[in-house]
């Protein structure tokens, strides 16, 4: 009779293969439970500080979202001169805050070369600002700081800076008015320099009828107004008011004379006129 053999060892193996691949799957779902636990807890602990944080932003960005959009329809020239944006962002603050339509108009007057100011309440949240531009005249220097050179409309307000723009190029060319009477402590007119302001435009009004055209006006105290003629340039002697007078005996003197040779002339004489010619 035949025998069967068993190899010694070989069931042991089998057995040894079956119980390592069960320790590393209780191993790997150990290392997976482990996992789960800690995302349990770090969504536990995360969660609710990101959610928290998302609606804290969201709210500041509510908060300081502006309520009133400001638009601008202007009949007298455009924004381009000063920093529109600026003024939108402040009028729009301004009436977040409560302000009154009326305070509006004064805060857009001041800040921008605005002479006429209407705004109206379109709709909800929605505020349009009707405007029209100053117009400048004169260039003003008020000697309290030499380097700022402000503006003067035809109707005496002062107001802005010139000429920091490229926009401003010609109003760099208006004539420029000194040697009145230092502002007031708040820094505005003082009742003597509004008249002052008022006679100079006068002047410069009656010098352009007759296409004089003049680079300076200079008030001196018991002397009145000097022009500053170009070309020349010519130096003029006008006196205070009236002046329409002078400026005829003025205007009949330049067709007389060759302004090349002449520097100076004195009209604040009554019914005269000085001329002082260029040493050569």
């Amino acid at each position: 009779m035949s025998r069967s053999t068993i190899i010694s060892g070989q069931k042991p193996a089998k057995r040894k293969r079956k119980h390592a691949e069960g320790n590393r799957r209780r191993v790997f779902l150990s290392a997976l439970r482990f996992a789960g636990v800690i995302l349990a807890i770090a969504t536990i602990v995360v969660l609710p500080g990101y959610i928290a944080g998302k609606i804290q932003s969201g709210f500041k960005s509510l908060v300081s979202s502006p309520v009133n959009r400001v638009e601008f329809l202007g009949a007298g020239g455009s924004l381009a001169e000063f920093d529109r944006e600026s003024l939108q962002s402040k009028l729009s603050e301004a009436a977040d805050a409560g302000a009154s339509l009326a305070d509006l108009a004064r805060t857009a007057g001041s800040l921008a070369p605005l002479s006429k100011v209407e705004i109206i309440r379109a709709a909800p949240g929605k505020i349009v600002v009707g405007f029209e531009r100053r117009t400048p005249a004169l260039r003003i220097d008020r000697g309290n700081d030499p380097t700022v050179i402000r503006l003067v409309d035809s109707a005496g307000f002062i107001y802005g800076s010139c000429c920091v723009l490229p926009i401003q190029e010609s109003e760099s060319l208006l004539p420029l008015l000194t040697g009145l009477p230092a502002a007031d402590q708040t820094g505005g007119n003082s009742k003597e320099e509004q008249a002052l302001i008022r006679e100079a435009l006068g002047l410069n009004e009656g010098l352009s009828a007759k296409n004089i055209k003049t680079s300076a006006i200079r008030y001196q105290n018991h002397r009145g107004f000097f022009v500053i003629m170009e070309p020349g340039p010519i130096e003029v002697s006008i006196g205070r008011p009236p002046f329409d007078d002078k400026l005829s005996r003025l205007a009949e003197v330049l067709e007389r004379v060759d302004r090349q040779k002449v520097s100076r002339i004195e009209l604040d004489y009554h019914g005269k006129a000085f001329i002082k010619e260029r040493k050569l």
